[in-house]
């Protein structure tokens, strides 16, 4: 009789207490296999106790209660569940039960079928075959994946299960990665007391065991770690060895291949490239080109393939650095050597890709060698300013003599030294004619320099010899910005040290004033090159720093002349005034004599003529101006001060007279107050009758110095107050 026949009465109403029976008894089935099941694997995994499953029985009785279920379910929905509508909440109990009794199948067939993949996982990887138990552990995981969560919570024997599929896989890695660290080693050894590295390959490992291994690391994705730690000993030390030093390989005959040092000079590229193509061949022969996927993957890929994206950009790289740029020659003449060494890259690139190293576009290194026509012209560049940048810190004071010793237009002061506040343009330079002095040596160097930066474009040829052009006009302006700044102490506090750097900038900029002839005529380009815009600022800076230097010497000497406060409102013999006025003179005078002894032999001669009587007038200036002042002054004090400024009328001609010319005769010509000053000195020591005939009624050389209300103020402060002083003062006039 059929389930429907016993659960239908004539009447076709549902007998709700069979059915319940009938899911009852399928539940109770359902639950002695769970239990039974998962005691076994309790005892397995749990406890450990050594006994078989018999999976088939357990398999052989889900399958029946499964199609029990599925006979009952059929009928209930077809011929039941339309009699149902008045028992709902009855049958949604009924279905839920159905619902669970699925569950608990589902947890049955997944704990079976964990412990089948861990079993044969094991077994596997017990007799050596790795990659079948790399593909149990893979398929492991997808189903350890899809299990209930709340299964692998509250399931010991899943939680178990999931547990040992951890370890094992764990212990394939380690078994795989201990194999790969077997198979290819790099080893430091000194052989003949000279350092050796060596590259070993295990010899026992057979081709198909070393796929075999490769494939299972990738499928674990292990193996680019592998990679990566081999690489990383690749790089560091036999490429920084092959790179950095000379060396010879040596291929052994077992599959062993030995580096030793010979020198500790790098060699040429072409032997670098020669050396690490016979390094990469041994690797690719060795165990490098086998594949590390399967015959039916799509995409096939190599060791080597994979190596090169692990490692090739840092490879890369390490060749432009230690050894191409290292190439890139400082000039022009280096320019064939380094086409040859260019092309040897050319070929070592063709190589690597060939050995599917690299790909065959896009790399850095393709991209550098590319670049290459670029690379003399920036590696020249960088030289040049690197050289002149040296130059420029090079001390000052070590000096070599230039210029002519009468040019016809030689180096002065634009507007007059003596003017110091409205002489901001300062000094120019001669046109043609250069006046003899001393420059630092390093400022000939530096133009040499420049004459090298133009025979370099001419030889790099026209596509680069506008980026040298402006090489040479970066050097000069790198100069307005290194010495000022690198000097600065010296060129402020050391008047010798202020000269030589003036001298410098003027011989600079005049020698700007025909470089870009010469630039022109040997490139003959339609484009102007010119230096004579740089030539303005050069000159300034020379100026601007030497008439600091004579304010400050200008400075100096007008606080002698202030300190002893010699020259007051009144001089008398005895309060010491006079004694000090000699004094201050005579520091003056000294201080004069030492920039006489700097600056003498290094400025212009009508540089240093104008500088030492610019600063000579300052203290005539200021002593007449301080005399011309005195409300009185007595006799005795009028004569000891016409002996001291006798001796600075003595002593100054001394000034004007250097090796090279003598201009004591033309003292008047440089110091503006020296007829005035001798006036002065004249008239402390006349009487009032020859003052008055030297004035000469507006018309002697005593009135060409002198206004009219000065001298009257002289007469008052020296000469007592009498009828002869009131005749003379009116004839002043």
């Amino acid at each position: 009789m059929s389930l429907v026949t016993d659960v239908l009465q004539g009447t076709g109403k549902l007998g709700k207490e069979n059915i319940i029976l009938k899911v009852g008894d399928l539940k109770r089935k359902l639950e002695d296999i769970k239990l039974e099941v998962h005691d076994n694997l309790k005892k397995r995994y749990l406890d450990f106790i050594p006994q078989y499953l018999k999976l088939d029985k357990f398999i052989e009785d889900i399958d029946d209660v499964t199609n029990e279920y599925e006979s009952l379910r059929s009928q209930v929905e077809k011929e039941i569940r339309p009699h149902m509508m008045s028992s709902v909440v009855e049958f949604e109990d009924f279905i839920d039960d159905l619902k669970k009794v699925k569950k608990l199948k589902s947890a049955i067939l997944d704990m079976i079928s964990l412990h089948q993949l861990l079993e044969n996982a094991k077994k596997a990887l017990s007799k050596g075959s790795y990659l079948n138990s790399v593909h149990c552990l893979l398929e492991l995981e997808k189903l350890v994946e899809k299990v209930d969560p709340n299964y692998k919570k509250n399931i010991a024997a899943i939680s178990t299960l999931i547990t040992e599929f951890i370890v094992t896989r764990e212990s394939v890695i380690y078994q795989l990665e201990t194999l790969w660290r077997q198979e290819i080693m790099i080893v430091n050894s000194s052989k003949n007391g000279k350092k050796t590295l060596s590259i070993k390959f295990n010899e026992t490992t057979s081709k198909e065991e070393g796929k075999e291994i490769l494939l299972a690391l990738r499928l674990l994705k292990q193996l680019k770690p592998m990679l990566k730690e081999f690489g990383k000993k690749f790089l560091n030390e036999v490429c920084e060895m092959v790179l950095c030093r000379t060396v010879k390989v040596e291929l052994a005959k077992t599959p062993e291949l030995n580096i030793y040092i010979v020198n500790e000079h790098s060699p040429e590229p072409s032997k670098i490239f020669d050396l690490l193509k016979t390094v990469f061949k041994f690797l690719h022969d060795e165990f490098f080109h086998l594949p590390i996927t399967s015959s039916d993957e799509e995409s096939q890929q190599s060791v080597m393939n994979e190596f090169g994206n692990v490692i090739s950009e840092e490879f890369n790289d390490l060749i432009i650095e230690k050894c191409l740029k290292m190439a890139i020659p400082k000039q022009s003449k280096q320019l064939e050597t380094f086409r040859k060494e260019i092309h040897a890259a050319e070929e070592f690139c063709k190589f690597l890709q060939d050995l599917e190293f690299i790909s065959s576009f896009g790399s850095n290194l393709q991209n550098f060698i590319y670049s290459v026509d670029t690379l003399p012209a920036n590696k020249m560049a960088q030289d040049l300013l690197s050289r002149a940048r040296s130059l420029m810190k090079k001390s000052l004071h070590k000096t070599v003599s230039v210029g002519y010793e009468t040019p016809t237009d030689a180096i002065a002061l634009k507007n007059g030294l003596n003017e110091m506040v409205n002489t901001q343009n300062g000094l120019s330079a001669a046109t043609f004619l250069f006046p003899k002095c001393q420059i630092s040596e390093s400022v000939k160097d530096l133009i040499s320099l420049l004459l090298v930066v133009k025979e370099e474009a001419k030889n790099i040829g026209p596509t680069h010899a506008f980026k040298l052009y402006y090489v040479a006009r970066n050097i000069c302006e790198l100069y307005c910005c290194v010495v000022p700044t690198y000097h600065k102490n010296e060129i402020e506090n050391i008047p010798q040290q202020t000269a030589i750097f003036h001298n410098n900038c003027m011989f600079l900029a005049h020698q700007l004033c025909t470089l870009g002839s010469l630039y022109q005529s040997d490139f003959q380009t339609e484009i102007t090159m010119t230096f004579v815009d740089l030539v303005p600022e050069i000159k300034k800076l020379g100026s601007e720093a030497f008439l600091a230097q004579m304010r400050r010497q200008r400075h100096q000497l007008l606080q002698l002349l202030q300190e002893q406060q010699a020259f007051g409102s009144n001089i008398l013999v005895d309060d010491g005034a006079v004694s000090a006025a000699e004094k201050a003179i005579r520091q003056c005078l000294y201080q004069l004599q030492l920039l006489k002894n700097v600056w003498a032999e290094i400025l212009p001669v009508e540089v240093y003529f104008k500088s030492i009587g610019t600063l000579l007038n300052t203290c005539l200036e200021e002593i007449i101006l301080r005399i011309s002042s005195m409300e009185d002054i007595a006799a005795e004090a009028a004569g000891q001060l016409d002996s001291s400024f006798a001796i600075l009328i003595k002593q100054s001609p001394d000034f004007f007279k250097v090796p090279a010319i003598d201009k004591t005769d033309s003292i008047h010509f440089y110091v503006k107050n020296w007829f005035k000053f001798q006036e002065l000195q004249l008239i402390l020591s006349a009487s009032m009758r020859e003052i008055v005939d030297r004035w000469a009624s507006g018309k002697g050389p005593l009135a060409a110095h002198f206004k009219a209300a000065e001298v009257k103020h002289l007469i008052r402060a020296l000469f007592q107050n009498t009828e002869r002083r009131a005749a003379a003062l009116a004839k002043i006039k």
